[in-house]
């Protein structure tokens, strides 16, 4: 694409790397990137889609968060089963 002062939506969605039209759309609902309307088509100008990047860009990295924990089988919990600690199932004291 060559440089321009507009962008389609379709452009748009692939100069922020791909993102789908929902999400394109939500950020222009919410106001985090401005739109030109023109008649019944929307487009996206330059310094918007630049502006949006550099007030979306981070200089530190997002926490890792640790993976959630495992849950129990469905089918163990209905008949009253726990998974162990060495992931073997075992039976309640209650029958």
């Amino acid at each position: 694409m060559k440089d321009r002062k507009l962008y389609s939506i379709d452009e748009t969605r692939e100069l922020l790397g791909g993102i789908s039209r929902t999400t394109l759309y939500l950020l222009i609902q919410r106001g985090e990137l401005v739109s030109v309307e023109i008649g019944r088509r929307r487009f996206i100008s330059a310094a918007a889609i630049s502006d949006f990047i550099d007030a979306s860009t981070s200089p530190t990295s997002p926490p890792v968060e640790p993976p959630a924990p495992r849950s129990v089988p469905r089918q163990a919990q209905l008949h009253g089963e726990s998974v162990g600690s060495q992931g073997r199932r075992e039976r309640s004291g209650r029958r």
